[in-house]
């Protein structure tokens, strides 16, 4: 088969961090192509400047022979390239019908012609036409914010196939939809590829991939791994590696020990276990997620005062998302959450900082017109006795020379490396109890992300409770010494960082395949 769609060296980056790097890939036109990879390894970057959603800084993107490099969606659209979202972009307040009608609408004042209920009749027996296929058509009339999240996504895949592109880019299609939606969706796929459609699928669920796809290309650090076969990637160590992070220490695999003493979770338990006397954070049976779907399913663990405790798990296992409801950015639908016995689920986020928790999130958060000086003084918003600001800064420039040093420095002149530390020294500025970090080492080369990892560890052994998520999961695992594990939003794993990483089956959380119950 020929290559339909082709990328050649391209690179993309956001200020300091290099979110492409060189990276290759070739879709066989009539094939089904999966793209997986850690996270921040550059796949939905990647999405995005294919599609002309991002500009690339460097290669080239081909679509039958021809450059298509940094064209307007717009233009990558009607040349036969179509695509979905992580997050489902449906109309919630039109029904399911007129959202699929909207993307048949080419006339001037569309919208408000669907709610008029336009469109002629060969638009509406198509808009039921493709909603029967996807499986969804007998909730035609009913209003798409209603629908489940599973639903959505079969909802945006049909109004994709409207304009019936010739190679259609999905990004997680399976993400947070159930079993059985998963196979109907799978069924459609392959259906379309046999009538001739091509399909690139970045995909969190590796079962989806192995299962669905002809051939997968991973993605590691902005870099194309490899592409081959799906048993050929699944048994390849690489991958495994790129999943699972070489650690601080260099060592590419762990061996396999200390088994038993590894809590491996099927169904959750019916009544979680009784606070540790010395837990500061306590999660119980949380359930939470987004537009009526639930990404974190009765999530019950414990995070020691004075620990750091490491979540680690496949991509879209719910990790951000628990770090949301801990912060108050999400509140939970079920269950509760307790720092230092007090009920903080369903507060806001000001009054959890103001408990003592401070989040540091994945994306880089710094103001980047402003000097390091400025976005760190700003971490201090909330004290109003100008002398412990000032103590604090003092106490901040010490762990952190960079404050002091680039204090005149605009931070969006800074390395990827160096403004995740000047993100965590404006978080000391709150003088907090619990600090939330969400991925500090994405996108950060080798160097960096040591020095990132040891500042942590200083943090820690000065008195911080740490909850940490990461996508290296080994040097995150050696530098915890509590770990849990999320796979589809549920507690797998718990134990200290070294029995979880030295388990032998976590390489099949991240590649898939089952893992085999442990004796307790």
């Amino acid at each position: 088969m020929s290559a339909l769609l082709e990328v050649s060296e391209v690179s993309k980056s956001f200020g300091g961090v290099h979110a492409l790097a060189g990276c290759e890939l070739e879709v066989a036109e009539g094939s089904i192509t999966g793209l997986i990879g850690p996270n921040g390894s550059g796949k939905t970057t990647l999405f995005n400047v294919v599609t002309g959603y991002e500009r690339a800084n460097g290669g080239e993107v081909r679509l039958n022979g021809a450059s298509i490099r940094n064209a307007s969606p717009g233009r990558v659209f009607r040349l036969g390239v179509g695509r979905t979202f992580q997050l489902t972009r449906i109309f919630a307040r039109l029904t399911v019908a007129e959202n699929v009608l909207v993307a048949t609408q080419r006339h001037e004042g569309w919208l408000r012609g669907v709610m008029r209920g336009a469109g002629s009749s060969s638009e509406r027996r198509r808009a039921y036409e493709l909603l029967e296929f996807v499986g969804i058509a007998h909730l035609a009339g009913e209003p798409a914010g209603s629908l489940s999240y599973g639903q959505r996504k079969l909802l945006e895949f049909a109004s994709l196939l409207v304009a019936d592109p010739t190679v259609l880019l999905l990004d997680e299609p399976a993400g947070g939809v159930n079993p059985t939606l998963i196979n109907q969706l799978a069924d459609r796929i392959r259906e379309l590829n046999r009538a001739g459609k091509t399909f690139l699928v970045v995909e969190h669920n590796m079962e989806f991939v192995m299962g669905l796809c002809d051939t997968v290309t991973v993605l590691d650090q902005g870099r194309t791994l490899m592409s081959g076969a799906p048993e050929d990637v699944r048994s390849h160590a690489g991958v495994l590696d790129a999943y699972l992070g070489a650690g601080e220490s260099g060592e590419s695999r762990p061996e396999a020990s200390a088994r038993s003493r590894v809590a491996i979770t099927g169904e959750p338990a019916d009544d979680p276990r009784p606070a540790a006397a010395d837990a500061l954070l306590e999660l119980r049976g949380v359930t939470a997620g987004y537009g009526g779907g639930d990404i974190l399913k009765d999530v019950t663990f414990e995070v020691p005062a004075g620990a750091i405790t490491c979540v680690v798990g496949p991509n879209g296992a719910g990790k951000s998302t628990m770090l949301k409801a801990v912060s108050g950015l999400l509140h939970p639908r079920l269950g509760e959450i307790r720092f230092r016995g007090e009920r903080t689920s369903g507060m806001t986020p000001g009054e959890v900082l103001a408990r003592g928790i401070s989040h540091v999130p994945q994306a880089h958060s710094l103001f980047a017109d402003m000097t390091v000086a400025e976005n760190v003084e700003m971490g201090a918003y909330t004290v109003d006795d100008k002398a412990v600001a000032r103590a604090r800064l003092r106490e901040v420039e010490e762990l952190f020379p960079i404050v002091r040093d680039r204090a005149d420095h605009k931070a969006g002149a800074l390395s990827g490396g160096q403004q995740r530390l000047v993100e965590l020294a404006r978080c000391l500025m709150l003088d907090p109890t619990l600090i939330i970090l969400d991925e500090p080492s994405m996108g950060l080369d080798p160097q960096a992300r040591a020095t990132v990892f040891e500042m942590v560890a200083v943090m820690n052994r000065q008195g911080r409770t740490i909850l940490l998520v990461e996508q290296n999961v080994r040097a995150g695992l050696e530098l915890s010494s509590t770990a849990v594990v999320l796979e589809n939003g549920r507690v797998r794993l718990t134990g200290t960082g070294r029995e979880v990483l030295d388990h032998p089956e976590i390489g099949a959380l991240y590649l898939g395949g089952a893992i085999e119950a442990a004796d307790r």
